[in-house]
């Protein structure tokens, strides 16, 4: 292995109040990893840049700086958005990496997927999320969820969850075809990269953080690699689920749930994030924790029971980190 993970930083979005909850998960990462992190501010109320501050000065040295990437109206900005900014604005060498919030580190987890890039992978990508039943884009779906990392005949999109990308072949290709980690419509490329896309039967309706630059990653000539590493967990929806850009708002004008948890085939991503919160609300407070919804099918509920388990470990583990 060539890649120092010293030499990497990994770029985190935080929305909202998350971080109050995510924030021993980012010290997981950093206890399992020799990497850096760099958090991307997206519409966080002071308290949370205060406990940001709070948080790096745990970690010296290891969380290189914060930036807004909130949009310019104060809303929160799209993920990819915040990914094409700091790309813009930053150089951290011959890689970009990317890592969500809502991972967690259950040992060393970058050996086995930096291997890939090593060996000359334009980009690796891991981490499926708990409550995901496929990773296959169904049959006639218009577009191309976050949680689909293959067409049916098998190309891959990858994850946009985590990711490790040489930087020159990733420059390359977001030049060469017009793409970022925001392009979420075929429509919005060049008329060339339209067609190219559209021949090699890659041109859906819709496209999540990162898929089109993968795709172009490949048909510019690079490997994209996907591997699921045992040793990180990707919970799926949790930053979606305790900071939604839109609640579900009662005839009384009451904030509910977020409005994702009524959208078609949600069920599973919705019941697994709001449970995750729960369990998490209730360590921090010293309250039980809940039980897994029974609505679930017998595979998920298992994954779940070991998660609860997972969770407790680790609020256990990083109690230092949580402020009461």
């Amino acid at each position: 292995m060539t890649i120092a993970e010293s030499s990497l930083v990994f770029n985190v979005v935080w929305t909202g109040n998350v971080f109050d909850h995510l924030r021993i998960f980012a010290a997981s990462q950093l206890d399992h990893s020799a990497a850096r992190l760099r958090f991307l501010v997206n519409a966080c109320p002071d308290d949370q840049l205060a406990a940001m501050e709070r948080f790096a000065e745990r970690y010296p040295d290891r969380v290189v700086e914060m930036i807004d990437v909130t949009a310019a109206d104060g809303s929160m900005a799209r993920h990819g958005d915040c990914l094409d900014r700091v790309l813009a604005c930053r150089d951290d060498g011959e890689h970009f990496c990317l890592i969500d919030p809502d991972i967690f580190a259950r040992g060393p987890f970058l050996p086995r997927l930096l291997g890939h890039v090593d060996r000359g992978a334009g980009a690796v990508t891991s981490g499926r999320g708990v409550w995901s039943q496929t990773v296959v884009i169904p049959a006639g779906h218009p577009g191309v969820n976050g949680e689909y990392f293959y067409t049916q005949d098998g190309f891959l999109f990858g994850a946009p969850h985590f990711a490790v990308y040489r930087r020159g072949p990733l420059d390359e290709t977001r030049e060469r075809w017009g793409v970022g980690f925001g392009t979420g419509s075929a429509r919005h490329l060049p008329d060339e990269a339209q067609r190219r896309l559209a021949a090699a039967g890659l041109d859906y309706w819709l496209y999540d953080t990162g898929k089109l630059v993968n795709a172009f990653l490949q048909l510019t000539g690079y490997e994209l690699v996907h591997e699921e590493e045992p040793m990180m967990q990707h919970i799926g929806g949790v930053a979606h689920y305790l900071a939604p850009t839109r609640r579900i708002v009662d005839d009384a004008g009451n904030d509910g749930e977020p409005d994702w948890s009524e959208w078609r085939g949600m069920t599973d991503r919705f019941e697994s994030a709001r449970f995750s919160a729960g369990v998490l609300r209730a360590l921090v407070a010293g309250d039980p924790v809940p039980s897994v919804p029974s609505s679930l099918d017998a595979d998920l509920t298992d994954r779940l029971v070991e998660l609860r388990d997972d969770l407790v470990r680790l609020v256990d583990l990083y109690a230092e980190v949580i402020e009461r």
